[in-house]
């Protein structure tokens, strides 16, 4: 009996030191979210003279900049930046970027930046994210204008040219029944 007596006591210190090592490598809960920064826009394909409106949104504060078609817009200690743009007249399908950039103070124990795309760069305690979205401008001229109460006439040629092909075919008919008959008698 002594011997199964250490067999199971060896096997349940074991188990016991299995058990502590797992628990401890198990990885701590995070104390800090997620920084979460995103540019988005809407509409993004628009025609010139019209609009758009541009939106940075973070969980920390940022030092925001958007920059479009040569116009630059910053601002500071904000969660939230929006701004209108409107687009130039253009002569042919033109993309435009528009620069979205963040400058923001990384929280002790936080993990960096998440969003569909980013790139980070740490700048001493600083962290810059940047995020870069196309504009598509078309030109005026190349709006459809729909059609007012006056549709047109696509549904198929003229009405003689119908029954003209209505009665070929009744008369193809005609044929192929009598030439059957024909046969049939003979």
């Amino acid at each position: 009996m002594g011997i199964l007596v250490k067999k199971v006591l060896s096997l349940g210190v074991a188990a016991l030191v299995g058990l502590l090592a797992v628990i401890g490598l198990a990885p701590a809960a995070q104390a800090y979210p997620e920084v979460i920064i995103d540019l988005t826009a809407q509409p993004t394909v628009l025609y010139g003279g019209q609009t758009f409106t541009a939106t940075a949104t973070a969980n920390v504060s940022c030092d925001w900049t958007l920059e479009w078609n040569g116009d630059s817009r910053d601002k500071n200690a904000s969660q939230k930046f929006v701004t209108v743009y409107t687009a130039p007249d253009v002569t042919k399908i033109t993309k435009i970027p528009l620069h979205g950039t963040c400058v923001y103070e990384l929280p002790d124990g936080a993990t960096p930046v998440t969003s569909k795309v980013s790139t980070k760069a740490a700048a001493g305690p600083l962290t810059t994210w940047k995020r870069t979205i196309m504009i598509t401008v078309l030109p005026r001229g190349s709006a459809v204008t729909p059609p007012g109460d006056d549709l047109p006439n696509t549904g198929g040629p003229d009405l003689w040219i119908l029954l003209a092909g209505l009665g070929l075919v009744g008369l193809g008919t005609a044929v192929t029944l009598r030439s059957r008959r024909k046969v049939q008698t003979a």
